[in-house]
């Protein structure tokens, strides 16, 4: 599969240079980076933001994402769902 265009993307950036721990066993997260190829023309694509500053990317487009992982129980979160624990 060809790709057409590579998007990084992080939700927060401070909120990622922080320290984090597993909502399900409290080990503290490893941070990573998550990569998903979605083609601008798939059904999928209206979860994603294809726009680039001058247009929108077309084509298959990698989207890299930063996450969080518990290598303790192998949980892998995104950064709102870390957000969301960490508010209750």
């Amino acid at each position: 599969m060809k790709i057409h265009a590579v998007k990084r993307e992080n939700d927060d950036l401070i909120f990622t240079l922080k320290k984090h721990y597993c909502p399900y066993c409290n080990e503290r997260l490893e941070k990573i980076k998550t990569e998903t190829v979605v083609n601008s023309d798939s059904e999928e694509a209206k979860n994603y933001d294809f726009s680039n500053g001058d247009g929108f990317y077309t084509g298959n487009v990698k989207f890299i994402k930063t996450a969080f992982r518990c290598n303790k129980c192998g949980k892998t979160y995104n950064i709102k769902e870390v957000k969301d624990s960490e508010k209750h």
